[in-house]
């Protein structure tokens, strides 16, 4: 029996297989498409698809009839890393002798954010009463800007830490 190309393309896009493999499937089950494709499953010749991790997705086109592409791992994924590390770093106020505020360095930001014009007075504020204002990292350290949000890190790297501020 002749099997049809749009069945034959269908198969080998579907199970990831080669033409030959989806022409004889086919065949062996009459042209069925699920009988062939299960028979694939089942003797494990699917292959799974591989995809590349900066594949590049058009968009669809603008108003001007421009088409953008954008990596698959793409800003989004750099803004949660960000809100997440600042999640776990505090903002301090802190006397000679114990803390005043301990807040989320997320929350004083939108804060800061919301409230420009007063919250540059409340900043000074502390310093002129003799307080201390400081960014602590989730170990309780001093943070060090050029470490803490640089997102070139391996995923190792990044397990490690996290299992170091852990223990």
């Amino acid at each position: 029996m002749s099997v049809s190309l749009e069945k034959i393309d269908m198969l080998m896009e579907r199970a990831n297989i080669s033409y030959k493999e989806a022409k004889d499937a086919l065949e062996m089950h009459n042209g069925d498409m699920v009988e062939a494709l299960i028979y694939l499953e089942s003797s494990n010749k699917t292959a799974p698809k591989v995809v590349p991790k900066h594949v590049r997705v058009q968009a669809k086109p603008h108003a001007h009839g421009q088409r953008t592409a954008r990596p698959e791992n793409d800003f989004f994924e750099d803004v949660k890393k960000f809100i997440a590390k600042m999640h776990k770093t505090s903002f301090v106020i802190r006397n000679k002798s114990k803390k005043v505020l301990d807040i989320p360095l997320t929350i004083a930001a939108l804060i800061i954010l919301f409230t420009v014009p007063v919250s540059f007075f409340l900043l000074i504020l502390p310093y002129l009463f003799g307080y201390q204002i400081s960014i602590l990292d989730a170990e309780g350290k001093n943070m060090n800007f050029e470490k803490t949000f640089e997102f070139g890190q391996s995923k190792k790297e990044e397990e490690k830490q996290d299992q170091d501020r852990m223990l």
